[in-house]
C-alpha cells in the first residue's frame, strides 16, 4: 500500500515536458489558423522539430545528459543553413571547431580513470 502512495507523489518530468510541448504547438497552430499574428514558416520546419526534441530530452533527464545540447545545436545549424544564403559556408566549420573545443576542454585535466591530476609538481 505504501508503494502506491509513494509512486503517486513522484513527478513525471517526461510526461509533463511532452504535455507542455504539445500545448505550445497546439497554441501556435491555433494562432496561425486564426490569423491573429504572423507566424514565420521556419517555425514549423524540420530543424525546429529537432530543437523541440532536444528540449524534450533535456526536460526528461533534468538537463543532466548532454544529448539535449547536441540536438539543439544540430537543429540550429540546420535552421541557419536553410534560412540564410551561404550560411553553410560558415555554420559547419564553426560547428566542427566548437566540437573540437568541447572535446579538448571536457577532457583537460583528467587521467584515464576520470580523476583530476594532481597540481603538485614532482621533485
Amino acid at each position: 500500500m505504501e508503494t502506491i502512495i509513494e509512486n503517486q507523489n513522484r513527478p513525471h518530468n517526461g510526461r509533463t515536458m511532452a504535455g507542455i510541448i504539445i500545448l505550445i504547438i497546439g497554441g501556435i497552430l491555433l494562432i496561425n489558423q486564426l490569423d491573429l499574428f504572423f507566424i514565420p514558416n521556419w517555425l514549423f520546419s524540420w530543424p525546429m522539430w529537432i530543437i523541440a526534441y532536444g528540449l524534450y530530452m533535456g526536460g526528461k533527464y533534468n538537463f543532466r545528459k548532454p544529448i539535449w545540447i547536441w540536438m539543439i545545436v544540430l537543429g540550429t545549424a540546420f535552421l541557419f543553413t536553410e534560412n540564410f544564403n551561404n550560411a553553410d559556408r560558415f555554420v559547419w566549420p564553426v560547428a566542427i571547431i566548437g566540437i573540437g573545443t568541447w572535446m579538448v576542454l571536457k577532457h583537460k585535466g583528467t587521467d584515464n580513470q576520470g580523476y583530476k591530476e594532481s597540481s603538485f609538481k614532482e621533485l
